[in-house]
């Protein structure tokens, strides 16, 4: 887990450097039938790409890889009984379900959990009436079993590229002619591709269908610079349009198969134009231009989403912004994605107070054109939506992501927009339910800081040299259970136990402020009084060494007895302290705690265990005592850690960051 906050400061880069993902998937896949060594430069290893990489080697393709550029050498035996990890790669699957069928291999798909919930019998039938032998298996994508293959003509049932690439791919395999027709033209980067490399294939048009045709054979081995996403150049061109901005971006893929969410731009007033246009590999590449622009209400086809599926989300996060009416027909195939897609428009809207709303069909966004700043995206782990959540947030002022899964397709998407958040996080074990995340982001929108901030869990018994290079990878940590000693002790720290460390700053424990900021809010009144403390612990010692500066005196409880003693000892505390005005316990719920007795004289507790229940709070409710919850301690304590990391101050705004809790139920 990580979120990321946003501020409203992006510089674009010219050229995004991000090869177009469609282009570098099919790259590969051919380079590893061609008839000799390819070489393919401007590569991106994205996730996705990588899925793909990994599955032909295990094929039999040799791919050796220096910078962005690899060379491939094509199977020579394919191997059987594999293994093909797909991960979150919906064109790995499909395509390569089409490879597997023609080298007549037996290989077991598998995927992530999006991906095994994604649609695979669209690409299954199909192949099946090629002859391809493939089976349902539970806890797999699919499995093919071998066979040869014949050819046949197929009428697509939907519009999908992956599709009609993987028949094709099969079809090179298939004896015969193998004929694919579509009622509207999908993205023909294969046809394309095949074409130009000398494979056997035709393409026409047939009483207004579209229809490849393609024959055995083998395509040529090539060398090739891939040109960039256009895609990916998107989220820098709304961006630029959404800013006012005149840009440039070079090296771009302009397939006509491709331009769906320019050609919507453009009739609703983008000022968009194409220079420099010249041919990769038989595909359109030039340099996209884009001059000052206002925009008029999005309005995009079938036709449209067709030549854009993958951008009708960062359409509608642009009609967030401009006051109208937009529809958007035909998306729903937008349900099928990694996430449902179209639940994750209707949530970026709702966030933002804007209307929309899907028939099942067509979409349709109504805004006033004012957007929120300080708001919180849902990602749903798709990397489309993470990007869109981030141009949502930049362009309002501020904003944050729950998460940043940009590897997936778009390694470089934060750097081709000059945004490099200040790394932050936490380190512990069993921290995944912290609030720590949305705390810092909430502190990073009101100081209009871009950091990131994500959950680091190590075991236990993590080497001390692993933890250090945890450490040394963020530019802050906070530093939880168990390793606030052990931390202090590695960074040759001057208190026993820390839980703030970072580039530039000395280690130490924000806990005991936290803990008197929390007391003094609810107005405690605990100077120069008795005290118990429950918890010997990290932020048990760094709390005692804090109120000693109040002049309190205080009894250590511990369920290990010398642990307690060690404290008392280090800071020469009593053995016993009689008629304690407060108790204060620093240890999760257990039955040690669930034992402990609440005197009489208390007149409050606190409870640093806010995220569980706790008999000591129970007690202390029954007799109307004051709760000082640790949530509070934890954001006061997190408020000195931002400070030192950012070098900001921050201003006390705990009913604030209270509200923006509850908006999103974390607590």
């Amino acid at each position: 887990m990580s979120m990321i906050a946003f501020n409203d400061k992006f510089d674009l880069a010219a050229n995004i450097r991000c090869s177009d993902k469609s282009l570098t998937h099919r790259a590969f896949i051919l380079a590893a039938i061609a008839d000799g060594v390819s070489t393919i430069s401007n590569v991106t290893f994205s996730q996705d790409v990588v899925s793909t990489i990994r599955a032909l080697e295990a094929l039999g393709a040799e791919i050796r890889i220096e910078g962005n550029s690899a060379a491939v050498k094509p199977i020579a035996l394919p191997k059987s009984e594999v293994t093909i990890n797909c991960g979150n790669s919906g064109t790995t699957a499909r395509l390569l379900a089409g490879l597997v069928s023609g080298l007549g291999v037996k290989a077991v798909f598998v995927g992530d959990d999006s991906l095994i919930q994604r649609p695979m019998r669209r690409v299954v039938e199909p192949l099946r009436r090629l002859g391809a032998q493939i089976e349902y298996k539970p806890g797999s994508l699919f499995v093919c079993q071998g066979g040869s293959l014949h050819g046949a003509v197929i009428n697509a049932e939907v519009n999908s590229a992956q599709v009609k690439s993987a028949v094709l791919l099969a079809g090179l395999f298939a004896e015969g002619q193998t004929e694919y027709i579509e009622q509207m033209p999908t993205r023909n980067h294969t046809e394309l591709l095949l074409a130009e490399l000398g494979a056997d294939i035709k393409t026409s048009y047939k009483n207004g269908k579209y229809s490849v045709s393609v024959k055995k054979s083998r395509p040529n081995a090539f060398d090739v610079e891939l040109p960039n996403d256009p895609s990916a150049t998107a989220y820098s061109v709304a961006l630029a349009l959404l800013r006012g901005q005149e840009n440039t971006f070079t090296n771009v893929l302009v397939n006509p198969t491709r331009m769906g969410f320019y050609n919507v731009l453009k009739r609703s007033g983008a000022k968009l134009s194409i220079c420099n246009i010249h041919t990769v590999l038989g595909e359109q590449v030039g340099d996209i231009c884009v001059k000052c622009s206002t925009l008029s209400p999005i309005a995009a086809t079938a036709h449209d989403v067709c030549d854009g599926i993958d951008e009708i989300p960062l359409l509608a996060t642009m009609a967030l912004f401009i006051k109208g009416e937009h529809h958007f027909e035909c998306v729903g195939e937008l349900v099928h994605k990694e996430c449902n897609r179209v639940e994750a428009i209707e949530h970026m809207a709702n966030v933002v107070h804007q209307q929309c709303s899907f028939d099942g069909a067509n979409l349709t966004v109504i805004s006033d054109g004012v957007v929120p700043c300080g708001k919180r995206f849902k990602t749903f782990d798709d990397h489309r939506i993470a990007m869109c959540g981030a141009v949502l947030s930049i362009i309002a002022g501020s904003g944050c992501i729950d998460s940043a899964p940009f590897d997936i397709s778009y390694p470089q998407f934060l750097d081709s927009l000059g945004i490099r958040p200040l790394k932050l996080g936490l380190i512990g074990t069993n921290i995944l339910q912290s609030v720590s995340p949305r705390m810092q982001t909430y502190l990073a929108m009101q100081a209009g800081v871009c950091c990131s901030y994500g959950i680091v869990t190590l075991a236990a018994d993590v080497s001390d040299a692993e933890l250090l290079r945890v450490i040394d990878s963020y530019d802050g940590l906070n530093v939880t259970m168990p390793f606030k000693i052990r931390v202090a002790q590695l960074l040759n720290a001057d208190i026993p136990a820390v839980n703030t460390v970072g580039k530039g700053i000395v280690p130490q424990s924000t806990d005991g402020y936290g803990l008197v900021h929390s007391l003094q809010k609810h107005g405690v009144d605990f100077v120069n009084k008795p005290l118990w403390i429950v918890g010997a612990g990290g932020a048990a010692q760094s709390c005692v060494s804090e109120l000693l500066n109040y002049g309190c005196k205080m009894r250590v409880f511990n369920r290990t007895a010398q642990n307690a003693r060690l404290l008392r000892d280090r800071y020469g505390l009593p053995d016993e302290v009689a008629d304690p005005v407060g108790m204060l316990t620093f240890i999760p719920e257990c039955t040690y705690e669930q034992g402990l007795s609440l005197p009489n004289s208390c007149k409050f507790v606190f409870i640093s265990a806010y995220m569980g229940y706790s008999a000591i709070r129970e007690k202390a409710e029954a007799r109307g005592l004051t709760v000082v919850d640790g949530f509070e301690m934890n954001y006061f304590q997190g408020t000195v850690g931002f400070s030192l990391w950012t070098g900001t101050p921050v201003q006390d705004d705990y009913e604030g960051y209270l509200a923006y809790v509850k908006e999103f139920d974390y607590i």
